[in-house]
C-alpha cells in the first residue's frame, strides 16, 4: 500500500508550529515567559526589568524622533507651498489648476458619474478633496510633485495605484487628457484639464515646474 511521504513528517512538524504559538501566546512578564521569570532569583529579575525598559525607552526615542521629523516634513511642505502660492518662491509651472468631468468613479461601492471638480496645486502639494455624485460623496487625493501630477491616491504618503499625468509644456495654455486610476475612487474615462496659473511676478518665458528652462 502506497503511504504518502507527509505521513510521518506532517504531525511531527504541526506539533513544532502548534509549540512555537502557544510559546508566543504564553504570558510574559518584563519579557521573559512567566515559566522562566518564577525561576529567576532577585538578581536575575532586577536585570530584566532593566533591561525591558531600556528596550522600551529606546522604542520610545524612536518613535518621537520619527515622529519630530515627520511634522517638521510636512511644516516644511506647508510653508514651501504657501511661499509658491505667494509668489514668493517656485518658478512658471509650480502651480496648476486641475478640473475633473465625465467619466466615472467609485462611490458607496459603485460606479457613479460625477459632479465636476476644479482645484488648484503647487508642486509639494498634497490635497484631500470632495466629490459628490447625485446620491453620495467621499474624498479623493491629488497631488503635484515635481511635474507628476497624482490623482487618486489611497493615502497621502502613498502612489500605489494613482493616475499618472507628467508634465506637459501644453499646460501653459490648458490641457486635456483621458484618465483611469486603481485608487480607492476607480476613476474610469474622467476628463483631466491641466493649466498653469501665472505666479505673482514671475511674468516671462514659460518654464517647467521646479526647473531651470523645460
Amino acid at each position: 500500500m502506497h503511504r504518502s511521504p507527509f505521513a510521518n513528517g506532517l504531525p511531527a512538524l504541526l506539533i513544532v508550529v502548534t509549540a512555537l504559538l502557544l510559546a508566543a501566546c504564553a504570558p510574559r512578564i518584563y519579557g521573559v515567559p512567566e515559566e522562566h521569570w518564577e525561576a529567576m532569583n532577585p538578581d536575575e529579575r532586577r536585570e530584566a526589568i532593566r533591561a525591558w525598559e531600556s528596550v522600551q525607552l529606546a522604542r520610545e526615542e524612536r518613535r518621537r524622533a520619527a515622529e519630530e521629523a515627520e511634522a517638521q516634513r510636512l511644516a516644511e511642505r506647508e510653508e514651501r507651498v504657501a511661499a509658491i502660492r505667494s509668489g514668493e518662491a517656485g518658478l512658471p509651472g509650480d502651480l496648476i489648476r486641475v478640473s475633473l468631468r465625465g467619466g466615472s468613479m467609485r462611490l458607496g461601492g459603485r460606479d457613479r458619474a460625477f459632479q465636476p471638480l476644479a482645484f488648484t496645486l503647487a508642486s509639494g502639494e498634497v490635497r484631500r478633496l470632495e466629490v459628490e455624485s447625485e446620491r453620495r460623496r467621499g474624498e479623493i487625493i491629488a497631488a503635484y510633485h515635481d511635474g507628476l501630477l497624482l490623482i487618486d491616491q489611497p493615502r497621502e504618503d502613498s502612489t500605489r495605484g494613482a493616475g499618472r499625468i507628467p508634465w506637459d509644456t501644453h499646460w501653459h495654455r490648458g490641457a486635456r487628457s483621458r484618465l483611469d486610476s486603481d485608487g480607492p475612487r476607480r476613476l474610469r474615462d474622467v476628463q483631466v484639464t491641466v493649466e498653469v496659473v501665472p505666479l505673482p511676478g514671475h511674468a516671462g518665458h514659460p518654464r517647467g515646474p521646479g526647473r531651470g528652462a523645460r
